[in-house]
């Protein structure tokens, strides 16, 4: 798994673990919808300030976009 892919599986886990819709994350973020579904797919390369913003919208710390751990359980859930 490379980093990019890493980084899009844990904002599809932390998007499921606070119930939030790719929509709903799209108005927090102001990313577009389509472009949240390419970084959970792991096919857009993200600066380093939208992982700031995508952390601060979880309120986590953005070394968790990287934890391997999270990542594997969001592979298990359904697209």
């Amino acid at each position: 798994m490379n980093s990019m892919q890493l980084v899009g599986l844990n904002i599809k886990w932390y998007r499921y673990k606070f119930n939030m819709t790719k929509e709903e994350l799209s108005k927090k973020t102001k990313f577009k919808v389509s472009y949240i579904s390419k970084i959970e797919k792991g096919i857009i390369d993200l600066t380093v300030d939208n992982l700031d913003l995508l952390a601060n919208v979880f309120s986590i710390e953005p070394i968790l976009l990287l934890n391997e751990e999270t990542a594997l359980k969001a592979k298990k859930l359904k697209q």
